[in-house]
């Protein structure tokens, strides 16, 4: 039977599952289905989901021994019939109603027993569309393996008709050519690493103390002092709320090179701007600047592994009530000085890090301290790069939209992820129903307040408007998938 250790990171996202907050994170990815497709097209494409090959990590049960560590073990066999599944939306179809159904799907927990993943294919979406829903245990696999592996299996061309399925793409394998792997490190050298990283971390943490404490000055966001806000209040049920959007992202970009920022930043500040108007409009005005909790890739390049490779930074979201290009200033201000913060660290000690943060927030929550302390911030925010600007199709369906969905950390109720994709930057949001039963305030408010940041900025779509996607076909292409050429992943997240 083959196994391996569950590396310490993953392991604290099976350690600190519950029934009210489930560590899983998703997808739900819309096509447009193609012309002249017949009445059994999506039966035919589910046939095929369910003969193609299941390839690590898909095959991995996890298993908790009593004496010993937790492993991954190679299931022995699937019932490929409960991890795919196949229904319809009633009549109109509405994006509303797929999001209704999405969030009832993804409030419940992943069964241990089998691999930890499931894909649901959803028809009957308005505009001869359907989605495919999709979602894996965060222990698997970090945001940006995700969508190498998402993007890898759909193709630029049209006319491709192969299905390659997420679980079944290898990243290691391209146009059936086996690509070539970096040497393994020396077993002492990779201990040494993780010796001084775990040094580091220590260090580092050390240093946020003192911070806390007022005994050492840094511009850098500190843990344990972001106001408290309905954001912050327990999860306690597992029902969840979803909304979605979509900005133009050569707009974003243009806002963010005029002002010499990243996209992330621009991003951030909007967010904070919405937050901002949400929380006055139920009489809660913020009366400090909201935080944000921004994970950050220490993946490198040339690795697809499925392990999560993660730590974070903590981003304050501007003043209330301060102009929007103010704020976006602020947001600029405290990203780089956070940045600056972790720069000197390793990967190593960037992971450990993480899950010290990981395992002090929850900690505290269950022990139900965290309620005795300000939180340490009040929305994460996780901008995970696409391919390029190349349509990408599933079986001649051109796929129009991709919006993630995410899971939800100790100490906060509400996550809001963004994927980018030919000229769109797909939000996805979630959060506990209870605490924000009206998501979908807080995404109308996002695109609203972008427009109104672009024209504060006087900045608006250039004499080129942004490309609007046709429904015909682009030139026929050549077999490429998304992990390679133009259309390529990028390694690393710019935050």
């Amino acid at each position: 039977m083959n196994t391996k250790a569950i590396p310490p990171l993953d392991l604290m996202f099976f350690l600190t599952e519950s029934a009210q907050s489930p560590k899983h994170v998703g997808a739900v990815q819309i096509f447009e289905l193609p012309r002249n497709a017949p009445a059994d097209y999506l039966q035919r494409l589910v046939a095929r989901f369910k003969e193609a090959p299941v390839v690590a990590p898909f095959s991995y049960t996890p298993s908790f021994g009593r004496l010993r560590m937790p492993q991954w073990v190679e299931s022995p066999e699937l019932d490929i019939d409960y991890h795919i599944r196949h229904s319809a939306l009633p009549a109109p179809g509405t994006d509303k109603q797929l999001m209704e159904v999405v969030q009832r799907l993804h409030s419940t927990l992943l069964d241990r027993r089998r691999p930890c993943w499931m894909c649901q294919v959803i028809e009957g979406l308005e505009g001869n569309r359907f989605a495919i829903y999709s979602k894996i245990h965060h222990a698997y696999i970090d945001g940006m393996s995700g969508v190498k592996r998402m993007y890898g299996s759909l193709s630029t061309s049209p006319d491709d008709t192969e299905v390659v399925s997420t679980w079944s793409f290898d990243p290691d394998r391209k146009a059936g050519v086996t690509r070539s792997r970096a040497p393994r490190p020396d077993a002492g050298n990779a201990l040494a690493k993780q010796a001084k990283g775990i040094t580091q971390a220590y260090q580092f943490f050390a240093q946020m103390g003192l911070q806390w404490l007022k005994l050492r000055d840094s511009d850098a966001q500190v843990l344990f002092s972001a106001g408290r806000t309905r954001m912050n209040k327990p999860i306690e049920w597992d029902t969840r709320s979803t909304a979605i959007c979509t900005l133009p992202l050569d707009r974003v970009k243009r806002v963010g090179k005029a002002k010499g920022c990243t996209v992330n930043e621009v991003v951030l500040a909007v967010i904070g701007a919405a937050l901002d108007d949400y929380l006055s409009a139920h009489g809660e005005p913020p009366k400090a600047p909201l935080v944000a909790l921004c994970p950050m890739s220490i993946r490198s390049e040339n690795d697809d592994s499925a392990r999560t490779q993660v730590s974070a930074v903590h981003v304050r979201l501007g003043d209330p009530g301060v102009s929007l290009s103010r704020r976006l200033a602020q947001v600029v201000e405290s990203s780089k000085a956070s940045k600056a913060e972790v720069a000197s660290l390793s990967a190593e000690a960037m992971m450990d890090y993480g899950v010290m943060v990981f395992a002090l927030w929850e900690l505290l929550e269950r022990s139900k301290l965290d309620r005795l302390l300000a939180p340490s911030y009040n929305v994460l925010v996780s901008n995970v790069p696409g391919p390029g600007d190349e349509n990408l199709y599933l079986c001649g369906s051109r796929m129009v939209a991709s919006y993630p969905i995410s899971t939800l950390l100790p100490g906060v109720n509400l996550n809001v992820t963004l994927l980018s994709h030919g000229n769109s930057l797909d939000f996805g949001l979630l959060a506990d129903r209870h605490a924000l039963p009206d998501l979908d305030n807080v995404s109308d408010a996002i695109t609203r307040q972008f427009f109104a940041l672009e024209k504060a900025l006087r900045v608006g779509a250039g004499k080129k408007a942004a490309p609007k996607r046709k429904a015909g076909r682009p030139k026929t292409g050549t077999r490429k998938t998304a992990s390679t050429g133009k259309a390529k992943a990028r390694s690393r997240q710019k935050s």
